[in-house]
């Protein structure tokens, strides 16, 4: 045995124990479990953009990133931008009503007619997806406002709406039943635009008889449904209802339940105005990044990003699939506080253990509205993206079921596939391989930049855009072996002697991560852009092999109409495509560089 100086000695025992301390089993599991009690507790109120609640996450993350010793990047551990989080009424929002009052004796059109008008906020509200118009017209009731064919039901086969304003009531005549057989013809948009379709200049939303029959839908933004081309609106249950014949607004509601048949009629007497001046909300809000720097000189101009989403819903909105009456709070501690926290626990891991090429740890703001904070990091990135190796995203790494890790994006790398099946021969998880990285979190953002990029998931739960989404829900210790499996990649790909090689991948199966609304068993290939509002659905290209690259659409066309149908959003399209069957060859209507052009789409269905 040799013996060696006490000096070095005593180096080396230390290093050992620094090297342990950090990476003492239960201690990974334990941090993260303070991280996500805290930024999903109630005092964060959901973690929604420009509330006090993100400000206090901002802050957390922040003071870890600094504790911990990540560097600042350009002198800050923030990236600051503008967000349109929803709408906020503008200066001219009007509705009243030209109402002939029938005077004994006096021919009906000799009759001038009052001006009654209604407090904005109070009798009326307009809907987020609404146009800003101004227009006037007769009303129709049209009951649910539902044409389904296939149940021989359709609430306009009685009446003209046309140059009309259509008075509709919302769900079905199955009442609040979200799974019945009216289940896809049940949301706002679908109303809006079916009335639309058959010839309405605006429609008037009535709640159904209950509770919450005089309570208005906020104002938040749903990246699906902008520029709808119609004026929305939603008003109060018992004003309207002065306005129907003989009070016959509740009788024929339940007459409509009662028979599932519908009983539609012009309400005469009155015309009504509406004038819907809707303004963007923006708030301030920031992405948070820090790095820590290489150890070869020749590799430490080279990235690998880690990152995560800190955002979440808030107090509900659009996406949360909470349907109780009574707001609640969304805590989002899978979603995505489970993310931030192994970001943090990661770069703990990696300040003591520093790797050849520099790691940018990254955490995201507005995920939940489209991806903006990513996006925006992507059009003004830390660092060259060309000199990025990989992209990891963790979105939802806190409830592993059945040892099964889902790993997206494992195409995008022409080595990835290799080294992740190596490291799952080694490990205890199960790890479910998807191609493409194209999908409703951060890593499409960097993907679509070029950027080899995975995403890490456990998978969908009950719990998903709940109130139910807790802190006490998390399993801790899956949660510590998913972070060590993801800090294996890492260090792999960290010392790889030449960067990951990108490759433009070929779409898969959908995950169940999927947080757009379905196109049926149709299967298409555009890439959307939700950050951009445009008329139509611009696109940020098409994936290979599939039928939006066959008929050639590029990054940057704008989808204005299929066949005869305008599309106006993301919605619109997939609505239209919903009613397709593979095997259909549509007209694809779109914009190129301000040029009108077509094309024909065969479609296919999805694997």
């Amino acid at each position: 045995m040799k013996y060696i100086n006490n000096s070095k000695f005593i180096f080396i025992l230390i290093f050992i124990l620094v090297i342990a301390s950090n990476n003492s089993e239960g201690q990974t599991s334990e941090n993260a479990q303070s991280h996500i009690k805290y930024l999903a507790s109630d005092e964060l109120e959901g973690r929604f953009p420009g509330t006090p609640g993100i400000n206090k996450a901002r802050d957390y993350i922040v003071e870890q990133f600094k504790q911990l010793g990540l560097k600042p990047i350009n002198g800050s551990y923030t990236q600051p931008m503008n967000l349109s989080v929803g709408f906020q009424l503008g200066q001219n929002n009007q509705v009243y009503y030209n109402v002939i009052v029938p005077k004994p004796g006096v021919p009906i059109e000799k009759v001038r007619p009052m001006k009654k008008s209604w407090e904005v906020g109070k009798d009326w509200l307009p809907l987020a997806f609404s146009e800003n118009k101004e227009v006037e017209g007769e009303m129709v009731f049209c009951g649910y406002g539902i044409s389904a064919k296939d149940l021989n039901y359709d609430d306009y086969t009685s009446v003209d709406v046309k140059d009309k304003v259509a008075v509709i009531l919302t769900n079905s005549p199955d009442g609040e039943k979200e799974d019945g057989k009216f289940a896809n013809f049940i949301s706002y948009y679908y109303k809006a635009k079916n009335a639309k379709e058959h010839g309405a200049i605006a429609v008037v939303f009535i709640k159904i008889q209950g509770d919450s029959a005089n309570v208005f839908q906020p104002l938040e933004k749903d990246r699906f449904n902008k520029n709808s081309g119609i004026v929305a609106i939603q008003v109060n249950r018992t004003r309207i209802a002065e306005y129907f014949p003989k009070s016959s607004l509740y009788p024929s509601e339940m007459e409509i339940n009662k028979t599932l048949k519908p009983k539609s009629f012009l309400l005469p007497n009155a015309k009504i105005h509406i004038k819907v001046d809707l303004e963007d909300k923006m708030v301030a809000a920031e992405n948070i990044w820090g790095i820590i720097e290489g150890t070869d000189p020749q590799l430490k101009s080279e990235y690998i990003i880690v990152g995560a989403h800190y955002d979440h819903l808030g107090w509900g909105g659009p996406t949360s699939t909470y349907r109780g009456k009574t707001a609640m709070i969304h805590n989002g501690a899978d979603d995505n506080a489970s993310g931030v926290a192994g970001v943090i626990e990661l770069a703990r891991y990696y300040v003591a253990n520093p790797q050849k090429r520099s790691i940018v740890f990254t955490s995201f703001t507005g995920e939940e509205l489209g991806l903006l904070g990513s996006n925006y990091m992507a059009d003004n990135p830390p660092v060259d993206l060309t000199k990025v190796s990989l992209m990891v995203n963790m979105d939802m790494v806190g409830r592993l079921k059945e040892q099964n890790l889902m790993a997206i994006g494992v195409a995008s790398g022409k080595e990835l596939e290799e080294i992740i099946t190596r490291l799952d021969t080694e490990d205890s998880l199960n790890i479910i391989k998807s191609n493409s990285p194209i999908g409703s979190s951060d890593q499409t953002s960097f993907y679509l930049k070029n950027v080899p990029s995975l995403m890490f998931f456990t998978g969908i739960h009950p719990d998903y855009h709940k109130p139910s989404d807790d802190w006490d829900k998390i399993n801790y210790k899956s949660m510590e072996d998913v972070l060590i499996f993801i800090q294996k990649l890492i260090n792999n790909v960290a010392e790889l002697p030449n960067k990951l090689t990108y490759v433009k991948t070929e779409t898969d199966s959908p995950t169940n991560h999927s947080k757009t609304r379905g196109m049926g068993n149709i299967r298409f290939g555009i890439i959307p852009d939700y950050a951009t509002n445009v008329k139509g659905l611009k696109i940020e290209g098409s994936s290979p092999n599939t039928p939006a690259e066959k008929a050639g659409l590029i990054d940057g066309d704008i989808i204005i109409g299929i066949d005869d149908k305008e599309i106006n959003n993301i919605q619109d399209f997939m609505m239209v495509l919903r009613e397709q069957q593979p095997g259909n060859t549509v007209t694809v209507k779109y914009l190129r560089d301000g040029k009108e052009m077509q094309v024909k789409v065969l479609l296919e269905a999805k694997n």
